[in-house]
């Protein structure tokens, strides 16, 4: 692997990294609205429900580039459930580790989220199943920020090595 090909991922993961931070805001700044039982409203759950999915795709596009990058093999049918996976396995001699075994499970949540929001068109939402998704997501942030920063950090140093 040439230093272009990880200079590259590099560049791709901070600017999802920008977006991931983006929604987090956007999280931050109606906090107070997901959590407040007396106005919690449709509303309040269809934003709460996009956050959840766009962190999910946010971060699961990065995975994405970092196995087209080292790997590129995945089941075409079920691609999503194996790259996730895949980022939690350190494969020697072709790259660390991405994931902890925590962010694989709370990332897992938000994928089967995810994909049951796909095929639901109801707007009646189970508060109490997003209110157990927010508690996932208020773990996972700071945990899969650390980790994809750790990471680019990681390529960084491989790109370094390269150039020796």
């Amino acid at each position: 692997m040439d230093n272009e090909e990880l200079l590259l991922l590099v560049g791709e993961i901070r600017e999802s990294l920008v977006v991931l931070n983006q929604i987090h805001h956007l999280y931050q700044s109606y906090h107070q609205n997901f959590i407040t039982v007396e106005t919690k409203d449709i509303r309040d759950a269809v934003l709460l429900a996009d956050i959840l999915c766009n962190t999910y795709t946010c971060i699961e596009t990065i995975l994405f580039r970092i196995s087209r990058t080292f790997e590129n093999h995945l089941d075409p049918n079920q691609w999503h459930k194996e790259l996730l996976r895949k980022m939690y396995i350190d494969i020697p001699n072709i790259r660390k580790a991405v994931l902890s075994k925590e962010s694989y499970q709370l990332l897992d949540e938000l994928r089967r989220f995810r994909h049951f929001k796909r095929y639901y068109y109801d707007f009646n939402y189970d508060w109490q199943r997003l209110d157990y998704l927010r508690g996932v997501y208020e773990k996972l942030f700071p945990l899969i920020n650390n980790e994809l920063s750790s990471y680019n950090d990681f390529l960084l140093e491989c790109a370094k090595t390269d150039d020796s």
